[in-house]
């Protein structure tokens, strides 16, 4: 493109080179944009944790013209296996059972990177760069930015902030975490293990699970096992923020002292943890603001709306909300305002939805008590029989609408091999209908 031309475009600068805020550097530079992207770490990042890609977010990913790069990491034909502190199997259900056939599981680093790869080559891209300021202006947003050569400050016409839900651009421009920041008192530690533990195969996929406290193990095809572990915050003897800073500040002793009772896979898991020497440490909490907006800044994915893992919509979420994003402003190009408040009243039912599924599905997902423990396990139990298996996976082929098994919300056929499955509740492969995991 001609320098003058790209000079005349108005220029946005998306903080976060994460899944939203790569697909909103996509769909601005098609509405028109000169883009920038801002991101603290200093190189792009690969690997992550599961996620599982709901319909929607797949149409968005078609559309921005990724789908073809992905492909799920676990069998539609697996079975999640359920074992107990004491390393006996408790259930063994079925994949298809648990999530929409259209769905598509992966690991975070496989849409990242399709993303990276498919983004405008004009895209400029600032690695160990991070907002200091935002002074918000009547029609421009001015920025220091804080780069490896030193500061700067430069003017936007917009700011989109896609740092993730410990926000810089939220805090800066909406007020502090503790306005917006509503705690599960959750912890949340993933790794990335070194080898597979045990007898596990890829596919596999195997959650030990007790009153406020779970693991999942996932043995994903082609890349490096990956587990996260959820437990409830008071085990560590504190609350909230304090609790992930003194999770943070030692995650293998913190693992030790909630899972050390654990038996069967556990301690294998747990030396693996501490051999991979990296983790990812939080509190599971929702944002929630009464507007995602303000001025020429807008904030996008889990800085806006971050809904938990316990939705299993995140990514979908952080996808359509990138990739729909320069689409509104195109629709309004002397107005960029109004286009911003055209998007968010376009994208605000389907993230509250998600919050409010998150709140409810926490208690199957991670048991308070042994009421709620006993009342999940019998129902895995029941999902377990063979005919009952049977009768849930008709309702849920039903379930998925005119579409089915392999379609997508866009009328196209998926391609094979993308049948996908929720982090939270399946998958595993053939492999785990052997006894070898622990005793019926």
């Amino acid at each position: 493109m001609d320098p003058t031309a790209r000079d005349r475009r108005p220029r946005a600068l998306v903080v976060g080179a994460g899944v939203a805020g790569l697909a909103a550097a996509t769909s601005l530079h098609r509405a028109g944009w000169a883009v920038e992207v801002c991101e603290r770490a200093a190189s792009r990042r690969t690997g992550g944790y599961f996620v599982r890609l709901a319909p929607e977010g797949l149409a968005a990913a078609d559309r921005l013209g990724v789908s073809h790069a992905l492909r799920t990491r676990l069998p539609a034909d697996g079975v999640i296996t359920g074992v107990d502190a004491r390393g006996r199997t408790v259930s063994r259900v079925d994949a298809s059972l648990a999530d929409d056939p259209r769905a598509l599981a992966l690991v975070r680093g496989d849409l990242e990177a399709a993303l990276w790869n498919a983004r405008p080559a004009e895209v400029v891209v600032r690695f160990g760069t991070t907002p200091r300021r935002v002074d918000l202006r009547r029609h421009a947003v001015d920025v220091v930015l804080d780069g490896p050569d030193g500061s700067t400050v430069e003017r936007f016409d917009l700011v989109v902030g896609a740092d993730g839900v410990r926000s810089a651009v939220r805090t800066m421009v909406f007020g502090p975490d503790a306005m917006f920041r509503h705690e599960f008192d959750h912890v949340v530690i993933s790794a990335v293990l070194p080898r597979l533990p045990g007898a596990l195969c890829e596919g596999d996929y195997v959650v030990p699970a007790e009153v406020g406290r779970t693991a999942h193990l996932m043995a994903v095809e082609g890349h490096d096992p990956v587990v996260f572990f959820t437990f409830r915050a008071e085990l560590l003897g504190a609350t909230g923020g304090a609790a992930a800073a003194r999770a943070a500040a030692d995650p293998v002793g913190a693992l030790r002292r909630v899972y050390g009772d654990f038996a069967g896979l556990m301690p294998e898991i747990l030396d693996g943890v501490e051999e991979a020497g990296t983790t990812h440490v939080d509190t599971v909490a929702q944002i929630r603001l009464g507007s995602w907006r303000r001025g020429r800044v807008v904030l996008v994915g889990d800085a806006a709306w971050c809904p938990t893992l316990y939705s299993g919509q995140g990514s979908a979420l952080a996808l359509v909300g990138g990739e729909t994003l320069g689409t509104h402003l195109a629709a309004h190009p002397d107005d960029p305002e109004a286009g911003l408040a055209a998007w968010e009243d376009a994208h605000r039912p389907a993230a509250l939805a998600a919050g409010s599924a998150a709140r409810r599905s926490r208690h199957f997902f991670l048991p308070g008590n042994r009421v709620v423990a006993a009342v999940r396990r019998a129902a895995l139990g029941v999902a377990s029989w063979r005919p009952a298996g049977r009768l849930l996976q008709a309702l849920a082929s039903r379930a998925a609408g005119p579409s089915g098994p392999g379609g997508s919300p866009t009328g196209r056929r998926t391609p094979p091999g993308r049948s996908g499955v929720h982090p939270t509740a399946t998958s595993g492969s053939r492999s785990l209908r052997r006894p070898a995991l622990g005793r019926p």
